[in-house]
């Protein structure tokens, strides 16, 4: 068994980078047609992204869903056009040349059968409004991360979500009505404040709207309402 200290020192020697990818209107391959396939074909669709799905054979479920299917077998021209590809087949060999042949078109790869030889994981992941709440565990377990991922749902306070939905409008707005870099950020970080959400718990939603309208202007007028926001140098 392991030593409790070689447990407690886990590294990867290269880290993942956490990414947001955009999908709507792309053309997203998945090749496979099983539950991991569904899985994949559920996420993305999420994303509004066109899903292509080719197998010999597809789960029931695949029905109900929005997705272009071809009951063959994969064919190298299956990439043309496709921003990524998921390969979940149980032939380990198949999943392998597509991925070498994605590799050669610029075709980012997901193997649901050997993450490690892929260009991208997914991670346990939930979109709550306009909140993305995704934890990976470094492939040591997925059933860990969407334990820790619902663990962390569960604590989230609630008025987060609602107050991330009431300011969204502004933040386009503050980018166009303030064009000096630091007092933008400074604006931004004020948005999206600990005090702002205060406010939005004490007053309600009108009053961040009319403290959000007040930051479209200037950065120094408090927030109408009776509340109140700290120095915006002091939200790092």
């Amino acid at each position: 068994p392991l030593s409790r200290s070689r447990s407690r020192s886990y590294t990867k020697d290269m880290p993942d980078l956490p990414i947001m990818l955009k999908l709507a209107g792309r053309r997203c391959l998945i090749v496979g047609g099983g539950p991991v396939a569904l899985r994949r074909a559920r996420a993305m669709l999420a994303c509004d992204a066109h899903v292509v799905v080719i197998a010999p054979q597809l789960a029931p479920d695949f029905e109900t869903l929005d997705v272009e299917t071809h009951l063959r077998k994969y064919k190298a021209s299956d990439l043309k056009d496709a921003r990524l590809v998921v390969t979940a087949t149980d032939d380990a060999r198949l999943n392998a040349r597509i991925a070498r042949q994605a590799e050669r078109h610029g075709v980012l790869v997901n193997r649901a059968d050997d993450a490690d030889q892929g260009d991208f994981t997914v991670p346990a992941h939930r979109h709550e409004g306009p909140l993305t709440v995704a934890v990976h565990a470094g492939g040591v377990s997925a059933s860990a991360g969407a334990q820790i991922r619902d663990q962390l749902l569960a604590s989230l306070d609630p008025d987060w979500l609602r107050l991330l939905e009431a300011i969204a409008p502004y933040r386009k707005a503050i980018q166009k009505t303030t064009t000096d870099p630091q007092e933008r950020q400074a604006k931004l970080r004020r948005l999206a404040s600990s005090e702002m959400l205060d406010l939005f718990k004490s007053d309600g939603e009108q009053a961040v709207r009319d403290a959000c309208d007040a930051l479209c202007v200037r950065l120094d007028e408090p927030p109408p309402g009776g509340g109140h926001v700290t120095d915006p140098d002091q939200l790092k």
